[in-house]
């Protein structure tokens, strides 16, 4: 096999490599390296790491001992090779022929990368799960010039420590150049992890805890950082005065790195910690909205997740689920602009590949969907806890939800149909202004001028020039006519209204006409099905909070239609949801709205 003998820090960044043991894997073979293969092992080794010396090479890959080499196969398909001695992995050769050591490794010779960078420890667990370590989570020099980065280059390896502790925890690369570092403000993704402590990989091994010994000195370590030292050592031993000496120092700080005092290293540890915990992705103790959009997506994914997820009618369309998520906390906006996915189908593609929580499917072509969900034993999942400040948030989001609303909840109101009076039939009804009566007060009325004017016989009425009136000269006095052929006559003689009791209401709400039905219709709309409910403002509804409703229930897309068009065509505003919602809508008025049959109309 031929192994590059480029070093690491010139490895461009590859996305593709994240976090390769993060997902078991399958041994495809298992061979002892024959001798001339160690010593180009070596002379490889040796030209990647240079800090490496003689005894550290042949202690690493030993001419006699136990040392094999293991093809593995990666989730992803990708086949890689690692090195092991006396059946602990030291070191791997990616499919592109790069070499990187193992934590194991990095514990016998901590240094041998040169780029090192601490985080704090809470940090730990978001990396083991796939995350990538935040800029905002480094623990970095007090003051960051322009120059602190200038020797960090994309794509260059580095080891990750925890807190003040000398020795990795794992490996990864740069996502971008010093440069980009400092003129992003120290936000965005930093590191890609390649390796970490507690992968699969370290599992292969003796499973040892990583060692600790206290970083005296420093919180970042770089090769500039030690060329700086070397300089200032060689100033030192050649007595230069005290004014060159401070002019040293102050170079060395304003090119690499913060070189720190024991005597003010805890006051500057208790300051560096007060003030970058604060962008530490700790979802537990945070209390504030992360500035990471990458956070809050899969905070919220993960949310949705946990407590949602089951009752959702699988296949889900993305675009529903995003829709779903972004109604999980009223008032919160995912810009996905800002994120470093840019397209929603990215971010969930994120989630299937390396938390492996969904599965995604294209459904119909370019329509992709969420087939099924991984939440039983998945590992991102347990670890997960919904975070203070979403906690916070989705409780002040209900209080001004609370706030906005009735102070009762919605009563479907006392409908009562109404009739008008007019000229024909105002002496019947013995009045000289125009009125309202329910049809009740019509038939009291009738049937009381009728018997005050002893217009009864055999059970019918007697015609006078009053009763005349109604009929239009159809009927000439003394003629006979029925009760309900009077009552019918004259409430078709009167024009129909309606009225509206809202318990929360002062005053009645009365409309002329006949009083429309909540009309659910199912329509096709470019091909596709699309249920449209009308007149829902009719009884005072919250058509935002009945699209709210549909979404999180049905799991489909809601919107309301408000424009004049609409109101041109059907008198109002619309809901207009995805697919045929019929069913679920019928259920949702006469469960939850408690919306009487003869008030619905399905067409």
């Amino acid at each position: 096999m031929i192994i590059s003998d480029r070093g690491p820090a010139v490895i461009m960044y590859r996305y593709c490599i994240v976090i390769m043991f993060r997902k078991d894997f399958k041994s495809k073979s298992h061979t002892q390296v024959k001798s001339s293969e160690r010593k180009k092992l070596r002379t490889t080794l040796q030209h990647v790491y240079p800090s490496l010396d003689e005894n550290a090479l042949n202690s690493i890959i030993p001419s006699k001992e136990d040392f094999t080499s293991i093809k593995l196969m990666l989730s992803n398909g990708d086949d890689i090779y690692v090195y092991s001695k006396n059946k602990i992995p030291l070191f791997f050769i990616d499919k592109d022929e790069y070499l990187y050591p193992t934590v194991y490794l990095l514990w016998e010779y901590p240094n041998m990368i040169q780029l090192k960078f601490h985080t704090h420890k809470e940090v730990f667990l978001k990396l083991l799960n796939g995350a990538e370590l935040m800029l905002p989570g480094l623990i970095l020099p007090p003051t960051i010039t322009p120059f602190t980065f200038r020797h960090v280059k994309k794509g260059q390896l580095c080891s990750i420590c925890l807190d003040d502790n000398v020795y990795p925890i794992g490996i990864g690369q740069m996502t971008m150049d010093g440069d980009d570092m400092y003129m992003s403000g120290m936000k965005g993704k930093g590191i890609v992890i390649l390796h970490i402590y507690q992968d699969y990989l370290w599992q292969t091994g003796t499973k040892t805890e990583p060692p600790y010994e206290k970083q005296i000195e420093q919180l970042f370590i770089s090769e500039d950082t030690q060329r700086h030292q070397s300089k200032q050592t060689t100033t030192e031993e050649n007595s230069v005065d005290d004014q060159v000496q401070q002019e040293e120092n102050d170079n060395l700080i304003s090119q690499a790195c913060a070189t720190i005092n024991i005597d003010d290293k805890e006051q500057l540890e208790n300051d560096t910690v007060t003030l970058e915990k604060t962008n530490v992705i700790d979802l537990e103790s945070n209390n504030q909205i992360p500035e990471s959009m990458d956070e809050i997506l899969d905070t919220i994914f993960c949310y949705i997740c946990q407590r949602k997820s089951k009752t959702f009618e699988l296949p889900i369309l993305v675009s529903t689920f995003f829709t779903i998520m972004q109604d999980c906390v009223n008032g919160l906006d995912l810009d996905l602009k800002s994120s470093s996915y840019k397209k929603f189908s990215k971010f969930l593609e994120y989630q299937q590949e390396i938390n492996d929580i969904i599965h995604l499917e294209e459904t119909k072509k370019g329509v992709l969907s969420i087939t099924s969900f991984n939440i039983s034993n998945n590992e991102h999942l347990e670890r997960f806890r919904t975070p203070i400040w979403l906690k916070s948030y989705i409780k002040q989001s209900n209080e001004i939800e609370k706030q906005k609303q009735p102070i009762s909840t919605y009563t479907f109101p006392v409908v009562n149909e109404l009739w008008r009076s007019n000229s024909h039939v105002n002496d019947l009804l013995n009045t000289k202004q125009i009125r309202t009566y329910r049809a009740d007060e019509v038939r009291q009325l009738i049937r009381q001028y009728v018997l005050e004017h002893d217009l009864v016989v055999d059970k019918q009425v007697k015609c006078d020039s009053t009763i005349c009136k109604l009929f239009k000269k159809l009927k000439a006095e003394n003629d006979l006519v029925s009760w309900n052929e009077l009552n019918g006559t004259a409430l078709n003689t009167m024009a129909q209204c309606y009225e509206l009791i809202f318990p929360y209401r002062e005053q009645p709400i009365r409309m002329n006409g006949q009083i429309p039905s909540i009309e659910i219709q199912v329509i096709d709309h470019n091909k596709k099905k699309q249920t449209i409910i009308k007149n829902l403002d009719v009884y005072d509804f919250d058509l935002n909070e009945f699209c709210k409703r549909i979404r999180q229930g049905a799991n489909v897309s809601a919107v309301v239609d408000d424009s004049i068009e609409a109101k041109r065509k059907y008198n109002g505003r619309l809901i207009l949801a995805q697919g045929n919602q019929k069913l679920f809508i019928v259920k949702q008025l006469k469960e939850n709205y408690k919306v009487p049959n003869k008030f619905i109309s399905e067409t």
